[in-house]
């Protein structure tokens, strides 16, 4: 499995030291961490996440990947995503994004996405990818149903937001529903490079 992923205006690889800034500046705003489990972030969280990710990086084998999403024309990162492995022994994975405000409405939650399923159905050979959306969150459920994915079902409060018990909406696509079994030719994929994450069931979906 090889990383980064390049699309037409994104590059989609491993967070960096570097990426502190731009990560606090999206990862503190509280309209982006709105449906979220986590944050908004600290100074300190921010800190940690990104020492808990390099040290995941160097874990074998690797079934999580917590991504940085960088735009390709300004060279900064404008979110982040996620491809979690949940239940192994049937390739099932859960997918997130999140963004920082001005990149939202551009479009590029919904490249974001295609390029995390082509790399999940072709590389990692997933066979059920799912995302837990708050049923608030109609932007996120909109992108998911233009790329394919069936609503599956609607869990009652599952999710503790912030000292609020939240619903989930669960929206899943099958390897045989990804056309050419995820192979598009839009994505290309360069250099090795890891990351875990921890391995727990939750909410990821931001805008």
């Amino acid at each position: 499995m090889v990383l980064p992923i390049v699309t037409p205006r994104l590059e989609i690889r491993d967070f960096v030291p570097g990426d502190r800034p731009p990560l606090y500046e999206y990862a503190s705003d509280p309209r982006v961490t709105q449906y979220l489990w986590w944050g908004p972030f600290s100074e300190a969280d921010t800190l940690q996440f990104l020492e808990r990710t390099g040290r995941d990086a160097k874990a074998r084998p690797r079934a999580n990947f917590e991504l940085a999403v960088v735009d390709r024309a300004v060279g900064r990162v404008i979110g982040g995503c996620e491809f979690l492995s949940r239940r192994s022994i049937y390739q099932e994975y859960e997918i997130g994004y999140f963004f920082r405000p001005d990149a939202w409405g551009r479009g590029i939650a919904t490249e974001t996405v295609r390029a995390l399923l082509d790399f999940g159905f072709s590389s990692i050979h997933a066979h059920r990818v799912y995302a837990l959306v708050d049923p608030d969150n109609t932007a996120s459920a909109q992108v998911l149903a233009r790329i394919g994915f069936r609503l599956e079902g609607h869990l009652r409060k599952d999710a503790l937001i912030r000292g609020e018990w939240r619903d989930s909406l669960v929206y899943a696509l099958l390897a045989d529903e990804w056309p050419s079994g995820g192979s598009r030719g839009s994505v290309s994929l360069s250099e090795p490079s890891n990351i875990s994450l921890e391995r727990t069931r939750k909410r990821t979906l931001g805008r």
